[in-house]
C-alpha cells in the first residue's frame, strides 16, 4: 500500500510538472523592458466587493513557442499544443505585475491564465479527479494557473498560507489550498526562514470557461515560534 501510494503521489508530481511547463512554468517571455509591481488595490476578507482591473487578454491562433530543450510557453490566447495527457490550449492571459502586502510577506503576482485540457487520456482523467474534489474528470476541463513571488521583508521566521481560496464571477468557490495540482518546489514548505524570495504557480479547476472575474484570497502570516497571527487573509479580485 505504501508503494501504490508513493507511486500516485510521483505520478501526480510528473503530471504538475508538465503543467507547468507547458504553461511557461514562472519565466515571463517577453521583449519589452520589465516594469517594477506596483501596489494592488486589496482589503480583508469580507462580503463587500471590490474594484476589478481591466482585462489584458487578446487572442491569438500561433503555436506556442518552443526553447532550444523544447519547452513550451503559451503567452498568447488561443495557443495551443498537444502534450503529455492531451491537448493544451490557453484561453485567456491576464497579465498582473503587482503586489499585495500580507506583511511581512511581499506578494507579486505576475499573471493569471485560464486554460482548456482536452482529449484526455485515461491516466489523466484518473489523476485530476483527484484535484476535483474527487469528483469524475471527464474528456476535458478547465483550469486557472496563477504565477507568484512571495518575498519575506523581515529577518525573522515568517509562516504564510499561501493562496487559499478562490471565487469565480459564476458563483463558484474552490479550495485552492486542497486542489492545487501544480506542485513547485516552494510548496514544500510553508516557513520563509529569514529574509527569502519564493516562486509559485497554483493550478485549481474550474467549472466554466467563460468566467470574466476571479477573486483570490491569500491566507494569514504567522509568527512560527509562537503561531500567533501577524496580517489576517487579504483579497484582490481581477476581471479578464
Amino acid at each position: 500500500m505504501k508503494n501504490l501510494k508513493l507511486a500516485k503521489v510521483l505520478s501526480v508530481g510528473a503530471l504538475s510538472a508538465l503543467l507547468l511547463t507547458a504553461c511557461g512554468g514562472q519565466e515571463q517571455s517577453s521583449s519589452e523592458p520589465k516594469e517594477d509591481p506596483k501596489p494592488a488595490e486589496q482589503k480583508e476578507v469580507s462580503n463587500k466587493e471590490e474594484e476589478t482591473t481591466e482585462s489584458a487578454a487578446t487572442n491569438g491562433s500561433s503555436k506556442p513557442e518552443k526553447d532550444k530543450n523544447g519547452k513550451v510557453t503559451f503567452t498568447e490566447a488561443g495557443q495551443k499544443d498537444d502534450v503529455d495527457g492531451g491537448t493544451l490550449e490557453l484561453l485567456k492571459i491576464k497579465t498582473i505585475n503587482e503586489t499585495i502586502e500580507v506583511a511581512p510577506i511581499k506578494v507579486t503576482i505576475k499573471d493569471i491564465k485560464l486554460f482548456k485540457m482536452s482529449n484526455l487520456d485515461d491516466e489523466t482523467k484518473e489523476f485530476m479527479s483527484i484535484y476535483n474534489d474527487n469528483q469524475p474528470v471527464g474528456d476535458e476541463f478547465i483550469y486557472v494557473q496563477v504565477a507568484y513571488d512571495a518575498e519575506n521583508l523581515e529577518e525573522k521566521n515568517i509562516g504564510w498560507s499561501t493562496l487559499m481560496n478562490a471565487v469565480t464571477d459564476k458563483g463558484q468557490q474552490v479550495n485552492v489550498d486542497s486542489n492545487d495540482f501544480i506542485y513547485t518546489d516552494s510548496d514544500g514548505d510553508s516557513e520563509f526562514l529569514g529574509k527569502v524570495k519564493k516562486e509559485f504557480a497554483d493550478g485549481f479547476i474550474v467549472k466554466d470557461p467563460d468566467i470574466a472575474k476571479l477573486k483570490l484570497i491569500w491566507g494569514n502570516t504567522f509568527d512560527t515560534d509562537t503561531y500567533d497571527t501577524i496580517t489576517n487573509e487579504q483579497q484582490v479580485e481581477y476581471q479578464f
